[in-house]
């Protein structure tokens, strides 16, 4: 029910809804650029994106762009949830903060901590 909660906030918030837009735009045309050799078109996907029934897509590019909205609606309710469940932990001092947080849960993605590494060394 929160998970559907966040999906309809995202709706019928003009800004959240073009930026979720816009990036499931980029997502979609970035992961079928990189697996086919024919790049997608572009206005199509956005067409795609406001309207299923709309637009010049073939029926693979179609499967394609439903298959990586839902990734993305995945990804959004899985993030909702890591934030939600970071705060309260955080709340009740059972993590110290972010860095303890993900260290614990998504080790993989742990920015190391005091090791002299400038915030902006990877840009």
């Amino acid at each position: 029910m929160l998970m559907q909660e966040l999906s309809r906030i995202i709706q019928e918030d003009p800004n959240l809804c073009a930026m979720a837009m816009v990036d499931k735009r980029k997502y979609i045309i970035s992961k079928w650029n990189a697996s086919h050799s024919e790049p997608i078109d572009e206005d199509a996907v956005a067409l795609f994106l406001c309207d299923e029934n709309r637009g010049s897509l073939t029926d693979e590019q179609r499967a394609f762009a439903k298959e990586r909205c839902a990734e993305f609606e995945f990804c959004n309710q899985v993030t909702a949830f890591r934030l939600f469940q970071c705060g309260e932990m955080m709340r009740q001092h059972l993590v110290s903060g972010p860095a303890e947080y993900f260290r614990i849960f998504q080790p993989q993605c742990a920015i190391p901590c005091g090791r002299g590494i400038p915030l902006c060394s990877g840009l």
